[in-house]
């Protein structure tokens, strides 16, 4: 698959709906996290933001808090910056075997209502980045050789070299629900 090709299969999947996605000071956050992100990742925060997939798995949106930063006085709890820090702790408390990283190689992009973590590999060209996840029920790491987009189109499509998330309500789901917080936040204001 190619990068292009997984945005217009994810856009036809999840139709983005006008002021979904969520701008942001890419070059703020990359200078703070000292990586470039995925460019398949920026773009599902261009037109998608914090997104919500099934209920499930929310896509995290990057902020200049990291790791090193989201314990300082007034920095903002959770987020990428802390999720991160977590995947961290975790990898260390979990001793994985078969993947060669560090703790620090991790940069979580996602979290599941399971505890799931979804996270890259930050070695090499950032569009090359495999994504790691870790399956809290188990306590276990695996590597997946290819993107987040690409990821995410597998699982919702029920392909091979994804079963980890089989038993998930994203498996097989050619057309999740998704919302993003701007809408989640609308749609409870709107409750009597």
């Amino acid at each position: 698959m190619t990068a292009r090709n997984d945005f217009k299969m994810l856009a036809e999947m999840m139709p983005p709906w006008p002021g979904c996605g969520i701008e942001v000071d890419w070059a703020a956050v990359e200078d703070a996290w000292g990586v470039e992100f995925p460019s398949d990742y920026k773009k599902v925060i261009a037109y998608y933001g914090d997104v919500l997939l099934g209920g499930y798995l929310q896509v995290l949106v990057p902020t200049t808090v990291t790791p090193e930063t989201c314990d300082e006085p007034g920095a903002p709890r959770g987020g990428m910056g802390f999720i991160t820090a977590d995947a961290r702790d975790t990898w260390k408390d979990t001793e994985p075997t078969g993947i060669d990283a560090e703790p620090g190689d991790l940069v979580t992009w996602g979290a599941a209502s399971s505890a799931d973590l979804y996270c890259w590999l930050t070695r090499g060209e950032p569009d090359k980045w495999p994504v790691v996840v870790f399956s809290h029920g188990e306590d276990v790491w695996t590597q997946h050789d290819f993107g987040m987009m690409e990821f995410m189109l597998r699982v919702m499509s029920a392909q091979s070299g994804v079963e980890v998330m089989a038993d998930t309500p994203l498996w097989g789901q050619a057309h999740p629900s998704f919302s993003n917080a701007a809408e989640r936040r609308r749609t409870r204001e709107a409750r009597p």
